[in-house]
């Protein structure tokens, strides 16, 4: 069954970018605790991109704590805390007006921080218990598994928003972004994107054709909702959530060392899975063309 067109009151709007692909635990904790987050964060004078570098010090925190095994319960609540913040700076910029590409773009390059922490942290710490140095290969592959993961979760979240929600063609530009080397990063970021996504590149550009003034026609949103919303909710298996809740889970195991192996062996075998899933969706939209 695919879902009507969400309708949403101005509450819920502020809330939430698109409830109907949102997971549960968004809907019912990290959105309505970043929400308290966010209202007294505007009345303060707060700005989006502040919060989001809050953030980035609780989250680097947070992943610097698996350093000591015996801390990973402490790291898990510190990045449930990171995500809660992640959560509140994009609920203030629509409060405040303030959504941006750049807003867009520092909140993924964070992301990157927060987890480049605890990759290195995990690691060091494996190193000093006596792991060999076979643990810093596993971990440049589980954070090369963690970026495509990543990427591909973001990637067809926005654009699902962005075409079936907002009725818009999607068009990413660089250009908007003033600082040079963030400019180079989000570039790097639209070429990665484009080389995992496989034949949806195809499916945008039928849709921006028929597209007029920039708008999605009726029809087409209509299809692509159709075609593509059950793959969507599932690419959110790959969201951060998943591998915070993971950590939380081998903390409580005392087995934090086989995190790698968790974003290695389910995470990777998720993503190949979707990827097919969404390749026969990206058929069937095409073929109806």
């Amino acid at each position: 069954m695919t879902p009507t067109r969400g309708q949403f009151s101005p509450a819920e709007g502020l809330a939430f970018r698109a409830r109907e692909i949102e997971e549960l635990a968004d809907v019912y904790f990290f959105r309505p605790l970043g929400i308290l987050v966010a209202r007294p964060a505007a009345a303060l004078g707060f700005t989006p991109s502040q919060v989001t570098v809050a953030s980035m010090f609780v989250g680097v925190a947070g992943g610097a704590l698996l350093y000591d095994a015996r801390l990973g319960l402490p790291a898990f609540a510190l990045l449930i805390i990171y995500s809660i913040l992640d959560s509140a700076d994009g609920q203030l910029a629509r409060i405040t007006g303030q959504v941006t590409e750049l807003g867009r773009v520092l909140d993924g390059v964070i992301g990157y921080v927060v987890y480049a922490a605890l990759y290195l942290a995990l690691t060091a710490g494996l190193l000093h218990r006596g792991a060999s140095g076979a643990v810093v290969i596993w971990m440049l592959l589980a954070a090369l598994a963690n970026t495509a993961q990543a990427q591909m979760y973001e990637y067809h979240r926005h654009h699902y928003v962005t075409i079936a929600i907002k009725g818009l063609v999607l068009r990413d530009d660089p250009a908007k972004i003033a600082s040079p080397i963030i400019r180079w990063l989000y570039d790097r970021y639209l070429a990665l994107q484009r080389a995992l996504n496989g034949r949806h590149d195809e499916v945008e550009s039928v849709i921006a054709a028929r597209a007029s003034g920039g708008r999605v026609s009726k029809e087409d949103r209509a299809r692509y909702r159709a075609c593509f919303y059950w793959p969507v909710r599932g690419w959110n298996f790959l969201g951060d959530n998943t591998r915070f809740y993971a950590i939380g889970a081998l903390a409580c195991l005392h087995r934090i060392d086989l995190f790698f192996a968790f974003i290695l062996l389910p995470m990777n075998l998720a993503l190949v899975a979707l990827w097919f899933w969404q390749q026969r969706a990206d058929r069937k939209f095409l073929a109806a063309h």
